[in-house]
């Protein structure tokens, strides 16, 4: 089996397994507007930005190969644009390997905090990883990408395409 059989088997095993974790849990919904930080910065109030500007919500797992294949283009799409405020939300992982991974291999810049009680993914019917969910200015959820986006160019795309459905949609 060759690499991407085998990256791809492990996305879908991950996948089944988030949806089962989410099926069988059953837990009243906790907070959705606060991302915590393990970094030692300050949570994230995520009203400062959905609502307020165009947001995109980046959904990983650590480990996830799909996800740190996505990570570069994810920094190349923020520094190329302000219009859009990208946030990644970790909801799986351990805190030690996530924080290796942002700080250390990643070497974010942009904003990043961790779901690992799944609040924000199970709001959003999020199960797999990477996924990303799309806001207008108004906070309207305008749709969302599961899996893997290749470059800042597609993300882009992505983000504009949803945002014009949901436009048109609103219009008609």
């Amino acid at each position: 089996m060759n690499k991407i059989g085998v990256l791809l088997m492990v996305f879908i095993l991950l996948g089944m397994g988030y949806t089962a974790y989410s099926f069988f849990t059953d837990k009243e919904p906790g907070d959705i507007s606060t991302l915590e930080r393990i970094n030692g910065e300050d949570s994230i109030q995520l009203n400062h930005f959905i609502g307020v500007k165009k947001t995109i919500l980046q959904f990983v797992a650590v480990p996830c190969d799909c996800c740190s294949f996505s990570m570069p283009f994810i920094q190349e799409f923020i520094r190329e644009q302000d219009e859009i405020e990208v946030i990644t939300v970790v909801f799986y992982g351990r805190e030690r390997e996530i924080l290796d991974k942002f700080e250390n291999e990643y070497e974010a810049e942009h904003l990043w905090g961790v779901d690992l009680n799944r609040d924000l993914a199970n709001h959003y019917d999020v199960s797999v990883s990477p996924t990303y969910v799309f806001f207008d200015e108004s906070g309207n959820v305008l749709g969302n990408h599961p899996y893997i986006i290749g470059t800042s160019e597609e993300l882009g795309k992505r983000y504009e395409d949803a945002y014009n459905k949901f436009q048109s949609e609103e219009a008609s």
